[in-house]
């Protein structure tokens, strides 16, 4: 009798399974700098048009602005048509200094908006929701880009509200100014990065240790010195208490544009049936009242976290995912992430077994795999390439090295759906065939002049951030961070050298904010928020998200019983219902939630049969095109370890 794979839902009724066609999953194609992150791949994002707004007076769909620097900042929120006209885009001239009176220069925030799909006087308007996509030094305006879809298909209803998606990048960061820089000339940064590229890791020479600590002082030191291109330097503006009090910003002004908007419809709308003085009570600017809907990931969690602790009585509604310790974080430890790393780990080398050859191609073909089986055979490839770099031999040579292929191994384990990729790339090397990893790698160790049409996520601004939050580090030695490395490599083997990187470059960036948000993170919100983990994330362990929540009257943990990073690294019908929910109706999921994961890692176990369920395909639609754009765009702590700026030519047009 065939068994039948059958995944609970939401409410453990229906069956729910993994849709047969593997090829729509993520695709891992590219390695960049020392984090490894895909070029997706995006069918052409079509615009949702309701019967809801059928008789809409839309605005103006033509194309508008080309660039960025087309928009005139100012200090309402006034957008123009972008992006071939699928969004509206607006700078917003906000003060440099909040606190402080150090300055009297101003920060130009851009901010992006997808349109809801009904205009702000129908009923079914439920207002906007912010999006952070982590970092630090994530764009925004990138993460909206390409995740717009998505988003809608788990927040908004048919039967429900409708939603403005918005986000926007951080002061500093890709398309905001001031641009946070530490280098003048891009040829030169480009040159440093392979320099340092070309280093390994600590581990990868006798002299890698010694040579990372003096490349961190040069860099880190130089860029607390430097002023690029004569504007006001923002360095000292760059933390997350800094961001917040951006956004609630963004959330008074979008208070002031709904009003607006309210009125220019109302003023041309003869068939609205309401008196104007009622759509207006409700949609009616309220100073210093307007309360923000936001979901952020990875560092978005520690920016959502330290809105909710500094302005508890602003919060409708607001999502953490893959939520980060704060306490850590704030003290510069860089620590306490890994707790769950080799777990993530152990799940490639049990679901590998699980399917055996040739579903995963690191499995023994003899069919007698085992999960200590696979992990041997993987530090196998490793350990050969420490003395025996593979030559790849093309019109483009390239080496693929034991740091690369560690790194290719830590940046799987953000999604487990590219599991695959991993295995087939890690056996592709082992055989002597290193040409597709090679494509990758050519990012990483090649520069150009050409102008791209891309956003990046910049290692200066990620500096910047997390070490503007953090604790000084100055005190630090180079024997005191010998001893936390060791430290950091026993709680993850494999990874702990990597994870490192990110204390060294605040040892040496000796610059402090004027201003941060130094804790605690406690607070009785205005709505209580929601804190989502997954059970094996590889740098923001689930039991985070617990411990955080607990500093919020009411707050809610979810936790996803699945590997990688964040919860949309899996598909989870549970979870994203429960987000739909949260966003709809303000109603948490119950207390020690456990939502199952809907797909599995290589698929089912053979023998068993897929049983299709429009729901999971839907479920996995929306995860894919979320998942691409959040990690493209910044959304992780591991997306710039070394603080190096990042290049790629991507769909829509961002890195991580």
């Amino acid at each position: 009798m065939e068994k039948h794979t059958v995944y609970a839902g939401m409410d453990g009724a229906h069956p729910q399974a993994q849709p047969r066609n593997q090829s729509s999953r993520l695709k891992w194609t590219a390695v960049i700098g020392l984090m490894i992150f895909a070029i997706w791949t995006l069918r052409p994002a079509q615009d949702i048009r309701s019967p809801l707004n059928d008789r809409l007076e839309w605005e103006d769909t033509e194309i508008g602005v080309s660039t960025w620097d087309e928009i005139t900042p100012k200090t309402t929120l006034e957008y123009v048509n972008c992006y071939g006209g699928d969004f509206k885009c607006a700078r917003l001239q906000l003060p440099m200094d909040y606190w402080n009176g150090t300055t009297d220069a101003n920060v130009s925030i851009a901010v992006i908006k997808k349109p809801a799909v009904v205009p702000v006087t129908h009923p079914q308007y439920g207002g906007a929701i912010l999006f952070n996509p982590g970092g630090p030094g994530g764009s925004g305006v990138g993460l909206l880009r390409g995740a717009w879809l998505g988003f809608r298909g788990i927040i908004d209803s048919d039967n429900g509200k409708h939603f403005d998606l918005m986000s926007f990048d951080p002061r500093g960061i890709v398309n905001s100014r001031p641009l946070m820089q530490c280098f003048e000339d891009p040829l030169l940064e480009q040159s440093w990065l392979v320099r340092t590229m070309e280093e390994g890791l600590f581990s990868a020479s006798d002299a890698a240790f010694g040579r990372h600590w003096s490349i961190a002082a040069a860099r880190g030191k130089s860029c607390a010195l430097s002023r690029v291109n004569g504007e006001p330097d923002i360095k000292k503006y760059m933390s997350t208490a800094s961001v917040a009090r951006d956004m609630l910003e963004v959330v008074e002004r979008h208070g002031e544009w709904r009003e607006k908007e309210a009125k220019r419809i109302l003023r041309h709308d003869r068939c609205n049936k309401k008196h104007n003085g009622e759509v207006l009570e409700v949609l009616g600017y309220r100073p210093g009242e307007e309360k923000i809907n936001y979901w952020g990931f990875s560092y978005g969690s520690y920016l959502g976290n330290t809105f909710a602790a500094m302005f508890p009585k602003r919060i409708n509604r607001l999502i953490v995912d893959g939520v980060v310790d704060a306490y850590d974080y704030k003290k510069t430890l860089w620590f306490d992430n890994l707790v769950d790393t080799e777990k993530d780990l152990g799940l490639f080398y049990y679901h590998c077994a699980r399917v055996g050859y040739p579903t995963c191609a690191l499995a023994n073909d003899t069919g007698t795999t085992t999960e200590e089986g696979v992990k041997s055979r993987l530090k196998k490839i490793i350990d050969n390439l420490y003395h025996n770099p593979l030559p790849v031999i093309s019109s483009s040579p390239e080496i693929i090295t034991y740091s690369d292929v560690k790194m290719l191994i830590f940046g799987a384990l953000y999604s487990p759906l590219g599991f695959p990729y991993m295995a087939e790339t890690l056996r592709d090397i082992e055989q002597g065939d290193g040409s597709q990893f090679a494509y990758s790698l050519r990012f990483l160790h090649s520069f150009t002049c050409e102008e791209r049409d891309v956003s990046i996520l910049q290692g200066d601004a990620t500096m910047g951030v997390a070490c503007s939050d953090g604790d000084d580090q100055g005190w630090m030695t180079k024997e005191d961070f010998g001893e936390h490395l060791k430290n950091v490599t026993t709680l993850s083997p494999l990874f702990g050298e990597i994870w490192s990187s990110l204390r060294l470059k605040c040892i040496h960036y000796d610059l402090r904010p004027n201003h941060r948000f130094e804790g605690p993170w406690v607070g009785n919100t205005s709505h209580p928020i929601l804190e989502i983990g997954n059970s094996a994330d590889p740098v923001t362990p689930g039991r985070y998200a617990k411990k955080m929540a607990r500093g919020f009257t009411g707050a809610v943990a979810l936790i996803q019983d699945s590997a990688g990073h964040c919860s949309l690294s899996t598909p989870s019908i549970c979870t994203q219902a429960y987000v739909r929910q949260y966003f709809q109706t303000g109603e948490l999921p119950p207390e020690d939630t456990l939502c199952k994961a809907d797909v599995m890692p290589f698929g089912p176990t053979p023998g068993e049969e897929e049983i299709y369920d429009e729901e999971v395909v839907k479920a996995t639609q929306r995860q894919e095109t979320i998942a691409a754009a959040l990690y493209a765009a910044g959304g992780g702590f591991m997306n710039n370890v070394h603080g190096n700026r990042m290049r790629v030519a991507g769909s829509f047009g961002t890195v991580g």
